[in-house]
């Protein structure tokens, strides 16, 4: 079990997940949104995630093109998570979790809009979009 909230503190999730499945994101989404090269993301299916409080707080921004949902904390703006529905899975983003001790990225991801000006050297498998969630399971 897992557990972690948004900046302000006024969202708090918990997730009933290994979190195994860690990707580093390179899509221009994530980058513009986190102001990062990348930004680490755990997959994982989306009834694993259960948010305890603030969840009236959570906003959504939809992302038409990719038929998904970037969420996120009205207050404090902290991005929580996406959420793709057609495909029942969500990325967590690592960095709101209480403890990210042991997660490990076993690929990147998106690399397709990745930013020109960055080389990703961490020798880990990349991927222009994000492969089937069986095919991730395999790397970890």
């Amino acid at each position: 079990m897992h557990s972690g909230n948004c900046l302000c503190g006024q969202i708090r999730y918990e997730v009933d997940d290994e979190l195994d499945i860690v990707v580093n994101c390179h899509c221009q989404f994530c980058r513009r949104a986190h102001g990062s090269e990348f930004v680490p993301v755990a997959m994982l299916a989306a009834n694993k995630l259960r948010i305890l409080e603030g969840e009236e707080l959570l906003s959504r921004y939809e992302v038409t093109k990719l038929n998904s949902f970037r969420c996120f904390c009205s207050i404090c703006g902290t991005r929580l998570f996406n959420h793709n529905p057609s495909l029942n899975y969500i990325s967590l983003v690592t960095a709101t979790l209480s403890d990210s001790t042991g997660l490990n990225s076993v690929a990147n991801v998106n690399m397709e809009s990745r930013s020109l000006g960055f080389e990703q050297t961490n020798g880990l498998p990349s991927f222009d979009t994000v492969p089937p969630m069986e095919k991730l399971q395999e790397l970890k």
